[in-house]
């Protein structure tokens, strides 16, 4: 493997761990507000780079990740992130796969595709509607936040990302 296509791979896997990182800090700096999920933001950076069953795998992958460092029930963000995957995996086909505007786009639906899961779930784990009577606030908070968030760093992986000789769709 070139030099090149090394350091770039090093600086993309800096970038994860770095994303990691700052979920954690965010969150509690943040503590009565939510936090952007950076977790969302994680699994979408894969998205030019993996075909769609893919990429819901690896979002469940993420989201369980997510589950286990204590943020909720075992397979609750894991089933949400491959919701939202896939729900910016199906616009992202209706979209030039550049700019600003397809950032916010595929973040806003991957989003949508997250929150429309986890409400789901809580009315299926709960038995009851009343569970989604703090949801709007939160969903409104933390959306505003991921796509403010999540625009300059789904740039900022697309930057990142090696060549497409160094790992592409065909290879994963």
């Amino acid at each position: 493997m070139p030099a090149g296509v090394t350091i770039r791979l090093m600086r993309l896997a800096a970038f994860y761990v770095l994303l990691l990182v700052f979920q954690g800090l965010l969150t509690a700096l943040m503590a009565p507000l939510p936090a952007p999920d950076l977790f969302l933001v994680a699994a979408l950076t894969l998205l030019p780079r993996m075909n769609a069953w893919q990429l819901v795998l690896a979002a469940y992958g993420i989201g369980l990740l997510q589950d286990l460092g204590g943020h909720g029930a075992l397979g609750l963000h894991a089933l949400a992130l491959a919701g939202g995957a896939l729900a910016a995996a199906a616009i992202t086909t209706l979209l030039s796969q550049s700019g600003i505007m397809e950032r916010i786009i595929t973040l806003a639906a991957g989003l949508l595709g997250k929150w429309l899961v986890l409400a789901g779930l809580l009315v299926w784990m709960t038995g009851s509607w009343s569970s989604l009577s703090s949801l709007p606030l939160t969903m409104l908070f933390e959306s505003v936040f991921t796509l403010a968030a999540g625009t300059w760093l789904l740039g900022l992986a697309e930057s990142l990302q090696p060549p497409p000789r160094g790992l592409n769709r065909e290879v994963l």
